[in-house]
């Protein structure tokens, strides 16, 4: 790309300093890093660089513009992972039950939440309240979140918890950032990878306690240099804020790299998300985002429509229209709600006119399948025979084996100083401790039986294969049909790259959203709109955007704000935002619950160059 005067004093940086480069939407800020760290790998080849993101999604996206810089020597991963691989190579360090085992959204819900409540007596929806309570400090690093849960009840809680995840041996992702914080103030010595700089884009999303993760890295000898934009801090429910971004100036006493100019909004769309953003009471002033030369005039409106099924039908004639006679692919159209319930009454006028649509947010139940759960678990036992989480999810998927048996598991583990998985495997076959339990016996043989015949290689490029042929060889238990195929897709998206076993089945979880943001030719993609952070495409249209829905009745309403503003900056050449004006169905009740009344248009966009013109009409003149 020709690269602007912005980015070419970006190049010039001394790499020895911090910096913080603030880059809206569509600024280039991804081709700009690249760039960056390429001519410092060159220009100091002694020098260790590591390109961290925030989310998987923005990770992905890094990797696509770094194949095609055809440059694979710049290296990239997400926050998270970092400080796994941070935690692995300091055993002992985290306070964490080692080995280290993320437990996923599955065993989460339907393992450690309900077992826990069924132990502490508590109930599944305050130990869900303690549990956000609890990754609330470890984000914030503030033990006082304004909860009305007694100091009391958090004790029990907490000496439950305690012992819990030491005998099921389990994380939480949420915590990781928090014990790596730990592990580097109690181990001066801790080893953080010897890296000269990291470069952290989308550090606007990163909260309280991987801020101060990041400052202890410095202050050991890193340069940090920050990529991000304020105007898109939208992860408030992790405690994320844009303070993190906009003071990082005055606290590494860096130098500011603005860039200021979008080539990728069209000026309509552009003028349009300017004036919405620039509402943010909390902003800190600059200079507006303006369009590159080269970016379209844009399609853009305001449309309003009677009831909630009359918005359905003229957002699938809007996108008819886009795709005949605009000609846009539909895997270039996104369609994006603020609620579930909007969503819902757009994808049954789809199914009913027979229009096929991507789901992305639904990709990932299929690990939620029980024939899936049980490959999985399977799957994890191969890498560890004693993973806890891994058997109990065998024990509960199987008939027959009730919450009595898992108890005298746990308990007798507890006694023994072993986790569940130890104490199941090293003494499933004495009847003295496990009389007349002839399913669990069973259960545990068949298991041990499959797991010992299931030989794997140490390395692999293509794992979702290997692991087909095990199924295929009646080696591994078959899982649904879908799963095998969105396997085949895994090792697609990976290029034929190599990696341990483990690592492969730990990335899974994440694997399948990352495919779900992934174009599927002829396929439109209705999501959340802030699922669709870092996502371009010629055309968008948001759904629900009135009062109520954007913004919703509770929460930070400047985040609100910049949530929309995401929404809009995702398009290049159309943008349609609609609404309406009364709602009877389901999405009634969505956001404040609004049902049958009148509806206003949304606050945000009171005033501005796009007014409500009635959707009806509008659709209307574009046959």
């Amino acid at each position: 790309m020709d690269f602007t005067k912005e980015q070419k004093d970006i190049f010039l940086h001394d790499p020895a300093e911090h910096a913080c480069i603030l880059a809206g939407p569509g600024t280039g800020k991804s081709s700009t890093i690249i760039s960056y760290i390429s001519q410092i790998k060159a220009r100091y080849p002694e020098k260790k660089v590591r390109l961290l993101t925030f989310t998987r999604s923005a990770n992905l996206e890094l990797t696509g513009k770094i194949l095609e810089s055809c440059d694979e020597s710049v290296e990239s991963g997400t926050v998270h992972s970092f400080a796994i691989s941070v935690l692995l190579n300091n055993p002992g360090t985290s306070g964490l039950p080692e080995p280290l085992r993320i437990a996923d959204g599955w065993e989460r819900k339907n393992l450690i939440e309900h077992d826990l409540a069924r132990r502490s007596g508590l109930g599944v929806r305050m130990i869900n309240e303690l549990i956000a309570l609890m990754s609330a400090f470890w984000e914030s690093l503030a033990k006082d979140t304004g909860s009305s849960i007694s100091t009391k009840l958090k004790a029990k809680f907490m000496g439950f918890w305690d012992e819990h995840r030491m005998i099921f041996g389990y994380s939480l992702l949420s915590e990781l950032p928090f014990r790596l914080k730990y592990a580097i103030e109690g181990n001066p010595d801790l080893d953080l990878g010897n890296f000269d700089l990291i470069a952290i884009d989308e550090y606007q999303d990163l909260n309280a306690c991987d801020l101060a993760c990041f400052k202890m890295i410095a202050e050991r000898g890193t340069t940090i240099l920050a990529i991000g934009d304020d105007d898109q801090s939208v992860y408030g429910f992790r405690k994320a804020h844009p303070a993190g971004i906009r003071s990082f100036q005055s606290d590494y006493r860096s130098i500011l790299y603005p860039l200021s100019i979008s080539h990728r909004c069209g000026k309509k769309i552009l003028d349009w998300a300017n004036f919405v953003i620039e509402g943010e009471t909390t902003r800190p002033a600059k200079p507006s985002l303006s369009p590159g030369e080269k970016n379209p005039e844009g399609v853009v409106a305001y449309l309003g429509f009677n009831r909630e099924n009359d918005e359905a039908t003229g957002i699938m004639k809007l996108m008819n229209w886009l795709s005949g006679t605009e000609e846009i692919p539909h895997e270039e159209i996104l369609i994006l709600t603020r609620t579930s319930t909007v969503a819902k009454a757009i994808k049954n006028i789809f199914q009913i006119n027979k229009i096929v649509y991507s789901e992305p947010e639904e990709i990932v139940n299929v690990l939620n399948l029980r024939k899936t759960r049980e490959l999985l678990a399977v799957l994890k036992l191969l890498i560890n025979r004693d993973d806890s989480l891994a058997w109990f999810t065998l024990i509960e998927l199987t008939p027959c084996i009730g919450a009595s048996a898992v108890d005298r598991i746990y308990n007798y583990a507890k006694g023994k100083s072993l986790t569940f998985g130890e104490s199941l495997t090293k003494t499933f076959c004495d009847r003295n401790i496990f009389p007349g339990n002839d399913k669990l016996a069973k259960l545990v043989t068949d298991t041990v039986n499959i797991v010992d015949q299931a030989e794997l290689p140490d390395r692999n490029k293509n794992w979702g294969e290997c692991i087909q042929q095990l199924i295929i060889d009646g080696k591994l238990p078959e899982p649904e049909s879908i799963f095998l195929e969105l396997l085949k897709t895994i090792d697609k998206a990976r290029a034929g790259k190599e990696t341990l076993f483990s690592q492969y089945i730990s990335q899974l979880e994440p694997s399948l959203r990352d495919l779900a943001n992934i174009k599927e030719p002829g396929k439109i993609r209705i999501m959340s709109i802030g699922s669709s952070k870092g996502l371009t495409v010629r055309a968008t249209i948001i759904a629900g955007v009135e009062e109520g829905i954007i913004p919703l009745p509770v929460g930070d309403r400047q985040e609100e704000r910049r949530l929309l503003y995401v929404g809009m900056t995702r398009s290049r050449e159309y943008l349609f935002l609609t609404k309406c004006r009364r709602r009877t169905g389901q999405s009634a009740h969505s956001g404040s619950g609004n049902v049958a009344g009148i509806r206003k248009s949304c606050p945000f966009l009171d005033g501005g160059p796009v007014s409500e013109t009635d959707g009806n009409t509008f659709i209307a003149k574009l046959s």
